[in-house]
């Protein structure tokens, strides 16, 4: 049977929200959402639930729904930062009503301290974080939202969550950064789960922390995000060393009938890590060293050269890539290939900053 739908609503004192509605819709459809209705009014379906925009003379009325309580707390986050990032000098002061409440802490926050550290390759290294109670984490979504605090912190402040749904930040000497990372391996009974971070040095906060990592250091956690696979016999599976731990978590856990192939770009054979999987997957490493001078893009051409079968029961092509490459890909499967929406996923898994 399927999951019951969870629902919180809101109204936000809003001028101009008919012309607020039009661009919330208009974002959504450039990121291929099925977006309804019109004049006012928006119905929005994203991977976890819905959005419901209603323009009304009091202002803007909002309805969020999903099937778990963290994915309506998500929700509710993103319409509002979204919503403030429209109209920065509107009042969200705004207090939900229904599913969701979270007595102002973030959705299955976890304090975590770091235990054993692995070396997987010369970029990429793995930390074991133990914390109690990880059992929400064993279920859909293998991705979670990390919380890094300044180096050196012994009694971090950690973010909490205010009435409108928006995280509420520590600043100054207590600021807390936060990134997106996968659950490459997880013992929830043991309470432990395994995160893989791509090393760059002291270049941005994830891996800064992971090259100054010592056991017993502190770090938090809230999620679980994203969704599960859908069943499908053939997939694609494509990225860089920042998707490696997602395509890695995938092919583990990919059951001995599904075929397909998996393109892994990395800088060299160095950093090419042993990947397990009972599925018929075939994994391709694509090293940037075997090309002088890189005039284009190795992914692309890559996906390019994979024949998407016609015959099979159900396909699925997941990529995520830099910013450049999203776009190009995501056209490509829906457009030339004529891939529905649930057949496949491009993602942003991070952007270059000019030199």
């Amino acid at each position: 049977m399927p999951s019951a739908i969870l629902i919180a609503t809101t109204r936000i004192d809003l001028p101009e929200s008919a012309a607020l509605v039009a661009q919330m819709a208009d974002y959504y459809r450039s990121h291929d959402c099925e977006v309804q209705g019109g004049d006012g009014q928006a119905r929005i379906l994203v991977s976890i639930g819905h959005i419901e925009l209603r323009s009304n003379k009091n202002g803007l009325d909002v309805e969020v729904g999903a099937t778990t309580e963290v994915g309506v707390v998500q929700m509710k986050s993103a319409i509002i930062a979204l919503l403030q990032g429209a109209a920065p000098d509107a009042n969200f002061d705004c207090r939900w009503k229904g599913a969701g409440q979270s007595n102002g802490k973030l959705p299955n926050f976890r304090e975590l301290t770091v235990g054993q550290i692995t070396d997987l390759s010369p970029h990429m290294r793995r930390l074991r974080l133990h914390g109690p109670d990880l059992d929400a984490y064993d279920a859909e979504g293998i991705h979670v939202r990390l919380m890094i605090p300044p180096r050196g912190k012994a009694n971090p402040k950690w973010p909490t969550l205010a009435e409108n749904g928006m995280p509420v930040w520590p600043t100054g000497e207590d600021t807390v950064e936060q990134r997106v990372y996968t659950i490459r391996d997880m013992d929830a009974d043991a309470g432990w789960i395994d995160v893989d971070f791509v090393m760059h040095g002291d270049n941005g906060p994830g891996s800064a922390f992971a090259l100054h990592a010592a056991e017993g250091d502190l770090v938090a956690m809230t999620g679980p995000l994203g969704a599960d696979l859908p069943d499908a016999n053939w997939m694609l599976f494509a990225g860089d060393e920042t998707a490696l731990p997602a395509i890695g978590r995938y092919l583990h856990e990919l059951p001995e009938y599904v075929g397909g192939h998996a393109l892994i770009e990395v800088g060299s054979k160095a950093n090419i890590i042993p990947l397990e999987t009972k599925s018929r997957i075939s994994v391709t490493w694509l090293l940037r060293e075997n090309v002088e001078e890189i005039t284009h893009s190795l992914i692309q051409d890559a996906i390019r050269a994979i024949n998407i079968p016609k015959d099979s029961n159900k396909v699925y092509c997941w990529a995520g890539v830099e910013q450049a490459d999203y776009k190009p890909i995501h056209a490509y499967w829906r457009k030339e290939i004529g891939l529905s929406r649930d057949d496949c996923v491009a993602m942003t898994f991070w952007r270059k900053t000019a030199a």
